[in-house]
């Protein structure tokens, strides 16, 4: 039965459920009131707004319109007036309303999922980075399981949770490195697409310094798998040993970097890890290579990658081709940068001296900072010379004939 409600009736009502866990209902009949107004009252004493009316079509309808004492007796009942007039004169179906908006945004909230981000931050700021391919490959092989989880639901427990026990920590910990940065700008203040505490993230365990160097047993095993190979991931690790050139570098090789006549590769400043342009003396064997290589195609775009798929994208599955290359040559526990490090320990081995050899690997200074400031050759007649030498000691060892012989006769 309807009564005139009060709010201090109201209050009473609650205590006396509370206090005997028995529910009420109370409807309105007070002035300013709305037919089939009526307040719901639970065993714990939770009063809800319960509207029931007729819809536009004559179909019993009922509505909750909000608790109280949060919404207060006086605004229930003109939101009760307000919500008659939408349903039963305009023909409005707020619970339907509702669906649709929460539907719509769950399915927003899902499309912004951490793949899009990843496209987001590639757009913005991956397209500048050469390495940004590799990133997103080794952030993909290590988080594949939250590709398509939305932003909100990502966790900072759940993605440290799948770094720390992942079988490889070594990449696990690469996948983390190329992750942060993507998190650390997708938090900053304006954006704040996902919680500041997912850039903590980090790696299960520190990466030691490899000092890996394959033994001429090894690469007397390996290299002729590598030449036998019609992979191009065997072509490009051949390469690299021959060029001493990191992974990057080799696999980012275009056709309008080499020169065929000249017998050089030109790695421009934008793709050299130190920023600057590295001219390659190419061995007659590596010439050889790069000419094996040469597309049917004279005019083949510049732009067109040395070592690719067949399709002509960039190598991409370098650890499921690696460990197929160790099986086949029966040898183990080598990465590809392990290659650059043994042509430069046999170069060392033949008596070349270490300036020549650090010319040759590219790398940023030469025996020092300070010495790097004021001399800047960078020995390119000896690189060339160097790395020859390199190559036929690679061919000696592959034929089960020539070893490592010193270039000059140590004393001591």
């Amino acid at each position: 039965m309807a009564t005139t409600l009060t709010e201090t009736g109201i209050d009473k009502a609650a205590r006396d459920s509370a206090a005997d866990k028995q529910r009420r209902e109370l409807g309105d009949a007070g002035q300013g009131s709305e037919r089939g107004l009526r307040l719901r009252i639970t065993g714990n004493g939770t009063c809800t707004w319960v509207l029931g009316i007729r819809d536009k079509q004559g179909k019993p309808r009922r509505f909750t319109l909000g608790q109280y004492p949060g919404l207060k007796l006086a605004a229930t009942r003109k939101a009760a007036q307000a919500m008659r007039q939408k349903v039963k004169h305009e023909g409005a179906d707020p619970i339907a309303q509702q669906r649709e908006q929460r539907k719509a945004a769950k399915v927003k909230q899902k499309a912004n999922t951490l793949a899009t981000l990843l496209d987001l931050y590639q757009r913005q700021k991956g397209s500048k980075l050469r390495s940004w391919p590799e990133y997103r490959r080794s952030i993909g092989n290590v988080f594949s399981g939250f590709l398509e989880t939305a932003l909100p639901d990502l966790k900072l427990g759940d993605l440290q949770l799948t770094v720390d026990k992942h079988k490889a920590q070594a990449e696990a910990s690469l996948a983390v490195r190329c992750l942060r940065p993507v998190l650390k700008w997708a938090a900053a203040p304006g954006r704040q697409y996902v919680p500041a505490e997912l850039a903590a993230i980090s790696p299960p365990a520190s990466v030691q310094r490899r000092d890996r160097v394959l033994a001429r047993e090894e690469l007397a095993k390996l290299l002729p798998v590598l030449e036998a190979s019609e992979k191009p991931y065997a072509a490009a690790l051949r390469f690299m040993l021959l060029t001493l050139l990191r992974r990057e570098e080799a696999c980012g090789a275009t056709w309008g970097d080499v020169d065929l006549q000249a017998g050089t590769l030109t790695i421009p400043a934008e793709r050299s890890k130190n920023k600057q342009p590295h001219v390659v003396p190419l061995s007659r064997q590596a010439l050889e290579l790069v000419r094996a290589r040469k597309p049917l195609k004279p005019e083949a775009e510049a732009e067109a990658l040395i070592f690719c798929t067949s399709t002509g994208e960039a190598l991409g599955n370098w650890d499921r081709e690696t460990k197929k290359l160790q099986t086949t040559s029966g040898t183990s526990n080598w990465h590809r940068h392990d290659l650059r490090r043994t042509g430069a320990t046999m170069l060392g081995e033949m008596g070349e001296l270490p300036d020549i050899i650090e010319a040759a690997l590219n790398h940023v200074s030469i025996r020092s900072p300070l010495a790097a400031t004021y001399n800047r050759a960078r020995y390119r007649p000896q690189v060339a010379a160097a790395l020859q030498r390199l190559a036929d000691a690679l061919d000696g060892i592959e034929q089960g004939g020539a070893k490592v012989i010193p270039l000059h006769k140590v004393v001591g």
